[in-house]
């Protein structure tokens, strides 16, 4: 690295626009957002990161703000957009050296839009909370009141219909709504048309053939950001999942990530809530499609019925490092989950889904995949996220901000 020595120095270096690293629209926004940009090869390293916005500033330690990967380094800031009046704002980072010296770096502006109730409910859950506008790189449940925040997932609250456990379609929207509340998942009504499916496997082929998707022939790999595919993108906003999760979370719903499997994941029993964590809990869901008839032996979703009323796990009560990549001191985390599991005397039930069924399944529910017995089959599918816009979104594991987009022709 270079010594700062003099303004002559610094006066060399050119820092790059900011961005919102979790939002796809650079303007408008929403929750808790992230800001990042790289530094030049030709910066030194700072003692501090100076953060202002609306009034607000806060100052971190380089070591807070700035990540080093593959690519080099960048900063990367996160402000609670709830703490934030509605309105376009302009935010100033700013680089400290030792010498006292500074570089910063082009003003960002955004416009900030948390409209919705409940919005209005976090944010004075945050306020009582004393939550800072502004945090640091690495995002924590400690940050947010999840053990003493009033505002509760309406849905969690109620004393749910003991319907009967089916893996049927319903009849209608309304018992969908009410097995979901009793065991923590449901089926909808209507199936994702087998056109549709079609057009999204040919496209997927070919991205994977062109190499613009990766995936690995005969793999359990995940394959990420199918939702840019055309059809990919129709099935990510299927109107039938919008208006379930709409009238769900009586909220926005938005969008976070496609995982496309072509095999079953052998996925181990897991709760989502530690890995895409909603404040309040209870605001995100997972919508898993089978896209083709699943056999037995082919690595079958499994559930655990009503296990989404276990207490939710998260990486401070684990003693867990934020990961990036190796997952493998999550031992203890599956450790706990069998333990929950155990105690409860939840039972697994295996969901062996006809093409284009569709599952949604509450953010705590404990569910997996089987092992993949007769790896000759199969198991075509994709699984999305989605948060409510009103709630905070991130990856307790990761300590990320959620990327959450809005799609369009969702009120």
């Amino acid at each position: 690295m270079l010594d700062v020595h003099s303004h002559e120095t610094l006066g060399t270096i050119e820092l790059p626009a900011l961005a919102l690293a979790n939002r796809s629209d650079q303007m408008r926004t929403f929750g808790l957002v992230a800001l990042a940009a790289p530094l030049p090869e030709n910066c030194p390293s700072p003692g501090a990161v100076h953060v202002s916005v609306a009034g607000h500033t806060r100052a971190f330690s380089a070591g807070e703000c700035i990540q080093h990967g593959p690519h080099g380094r960048r900063v990367v800031i996160h402000l609670l957009s709830h703490l934030i009046p509605d309105g376009r704002h302009s935010i100033d980072v700013e680089l400290l050296f030792s010498s006292g010296e500074k570089v910063g770096f082009p003003s960002k502006s955004i416009e900030i839009e948390n409209s919705t109730d409940l919005a209005a409910s976090v944010r004075e859950d945050l306020k009582s909370f004393g939550a800072p506008v502004i945090l640091p790189r690495l995002i924590d449940s400690s940050m947010f009141p999840h053990d003493v925040g009033r505002t509760r997932a309406w849905f969690d609250d109620i004393q749910p219909i003991d319907v009967p456990l089916s893996f049927d379609q319903p009849a209608d929207l309304e018992a969908a709504h009410r097995h979901l509340e009793r065991w923590g998942f449901c089926i909808l009504p209507e199936l994702l048309p087998q056109d549709l499916i079609d057009a999204f496997k040919a496209e997927l082929d070919a991205a994977i053939d062109s190499k613009r998707l990766n995936y690995e022939t005969g793999s359990s790999q995940r394959i990420h950001n199918a939702h840019h595919l055309p059809s990919g993108r129709k099935i990510w906003l299927y109107p039938a999942v919008m208006r379930f999760l709409q009238a769900h979370f009586r909220d926005t719903p938005c969008a976070c990530q496609t995982l496309t499997y072509v095999n079953g994941s052998e996925q181990s029993a897991h709760q989502d809530t530690i890995h895409l964590t909603p404040y309040p809990s209870g605001y995100m869901c997972g919508v898993w499609i089978a896209l083709e008839d699943v056999q037995p032996d082919s690595g079958e979703l499994f559930v655990y019925p009503g296990s989404h009323r276990t207490p939710r796990l998260r990486t401070k009560d684990l003693g867990l490092d934020k990961v990036e990549t190796d997952y493998s001191s999550y031992v203890a985390f599956d450790a706990e989950v069998r333990r929950l599991l155990e105690e409860g005397g939840y039972q697994r039930q295996t969901y062996l889904a006809k093409a284009g069924q569709i599952l949604v399944w509450h953010e705590n529910l404990i569910h997996g995949g089987g092992q993949r017995i007769d790896r000759s089959k199969t198991r075509f599918s994709i699984v999305s996220h989605y948060f409510a816009k009103g709630a905070v979104g991130y990856y307790d594991s990761r300590g990320e901000a959620a990327s959450l987009e809005v799609l369009p022709g969702v009120a």
